[in-house]
This record gives C-alpha cells, structure tokens and sequence, in this order.
C-alpha cells in the first residue's frame, strides 16, 4: 500500500524535511521535502500527491495558510499538521478547517507509519 501513496512533507527546518522524508521513502512511499509553502504549491503543481504533511509554525506562509493554498486547487488533499510548539490558535484554524491531525515533534515515527497505512486504506 505504501508504494501508491505519494506524500509532500513541508517544514522550513531543512533537516526535519529532509530526515522525515527519507524514512518515509525507505518504507516505500513516493516523499517530495519542501522547505517552504512556496516550494510545496511548486510540488503539488507539477507531481501528484496525496498527502501532506507539514510544519504550523514557519517563515513566509505558515501551515494554515499553505492547507488553505492547496485547497484551492486540491480540494481532497489530506493534510497534517506537525508542530514543536504550542500554536494553539494556528492549530485550532486548521482543524476548524479540516485537518486531519496534528503530530507533535519530535514525529513518533512508528505513529506515523499507522496513520499512513490508516490514511492509504481510507483512499483506496
């Protein structure tokens, strides 16, 4: 299952992006890192994507304002907060809005791959 489900992980934080990203592709998911919510509305024009997952709190366009962006153009994009801090009136909007879940950091990665398989089963 994890090999059709295609994810955008999006965290200003180059290291967690970039970390996360890799065990997910190890475990067999099509991951595309983005550093920014400009980087990922680039992503998602140019690749299919079913997931994403991304920081609340980062420089230029928060994780709020990116779920909003996708939902312009992709409305059934499932997405996912992660946070290290307490935002709650950011997180509050998001899920007012839709989100799916937030994942506090540091990613309980075996947490992670449940919520995945959860999601992917929900999709098929």
């Amino acid at each position: 299952m994890s090999g059709s489900l295609s994810i955008l992980i999006v965290d200003d934080n180059f290291s967690m992006a970039t970390s996360l990203a890799d065990v997910l592709a190890v475990k067999g998911y099509q991951v595309y890192p983005a550093h920014s919510g400009a980087e990922a509305l680039k992503i998602l024009g140019e690749h299919p994507v079913d997931i994403l997952i991304t920081d609340v709190i980062m420089s230029g366009m928060n994780g709020v304002a990116l779920y909003r962006e996708t939902k312009k153009n992709h409305p059934k994009l499932t997405t996912v907060f992660m946070t290290a801090y307490a935002a709650d009136d950011l997180i509050q909007q998001g899920i007012k809005e839709g989100i799916r879940t937030v994942l506090n950091k540091p990613v309980d990665i075996d947490f992670l791959l449940s919520m995945l398989l959860a999601i992917g089963k929900n999709l098929e």
